[in-house]
């Protein structure tokens, strides 16, 4: 979710330190088992990894790993058992983060994470002691652009520019919509047992969903001066260059 503008800003922007693409894959490749495992591997059926299988797609990872890792989650292939484990820290100037991970070994994992925030000046936290403090949120980022049906036989649907103020308007008609931000996209907040449905009816719009998952976002922001805003962006980008690492969330202000 790289690069989006506002409520991404919580997460540090995923995938700037992934620059091997075997890492990349192989964290996408987890994410996909794992939603596999927990909800079946029908797409269709499970929202979890078909927002995962999307996310793969847009990243250009090929058929073959996706389909391998659909079969290792639903138990078609051998493959070792995964698990999601979120842990709890503080950063500098007291920033509190949350770290979700996709492990085949907890304590190697555990073990990794602790050794990291030490490295960096951070420190795990109590179980229960940061996560009261945000709340989980689904998020669609969508382009202003709709899908337009060819005028001539022979020639291909396309996304065509339209209004973004007209745009803005029928997205919050939509029931669930919480809240809306624009800059370059739109992005779309609303509850996350609303994703689902959020996402199919931006699609009903004919807009083009560039992404849309759980985020988790603090119920207030700290403040922290450039020094430690610095420390915490070093910290935050070792952590996610971890493989068992998905996504670390801070409740830095902006």
């Amino acid at each position: 979710m790289s690069g989006h503008s506002k409520w991404s800003k919580i997460k540090h922007q995923k995938g700037a330190k992934d620059a091997k693409r075997g890492e990349l894959f192989t964290k996408l490749g987890k994410d996909i088992a794992m939603s596999a495992s927990e909800g079946g591997g029908d797409p269709d059926m499970n929202f979890s990894l078909r927002l995962a299988i999307e996310k793969a797609k847009q990243a250009n990872m090929p058929k073959d790993n996706i389909e391998r890792a659909v079969k290792k989650g639903t138990g078609e292939l051998a493959g070792d058992t995964l698990q999601r484990v979120t842990y709890e820290a503080y950063g500098q100037a007291g920033v509190a983060l949350i770290i979700d991970t996709t492990t085949d070994n907890t304590n190697r994992t555990v073990s990794d994470v602790k050794k990291l925030l030490e490295s960096k000046g951070g420190k795990m936290a109590e179980p229960g002691s940061v996560l009261w403090q945000f709340e989980e949120k689904g998020l669609v980022v969508v382009s202003s652009k709709k899908l337009e049906k060819a005028q001539k036989h022979g020639q291909e649907d396309k996304y065509v520019n339209v209004d973004k103020d007209e745009v803005i308007l029928e997205i919050m008609d939509i029931e669930g919509v919480e809240d809306v931000h624009v800059e370059d996209e739109i992005e779309v907040l609303c509850p996350k047992n609303q994703l689902k449905k959020v996402h199919e009816e931006l699609i009903k719009l004919k807009l083009k969903v560039e992404s849309a998952e759980l985020v988790k976002i603090a119920k207030e922001g700290i403040e922290a001066d450039d020094s430690n805003r610095q420390k915490v962006s070093e910290l935050v980008e070792s952590l996610e260059e971890n493989e068992d690492v998905n996504s670390v969330w801070t409740n830095i202000a902006e």
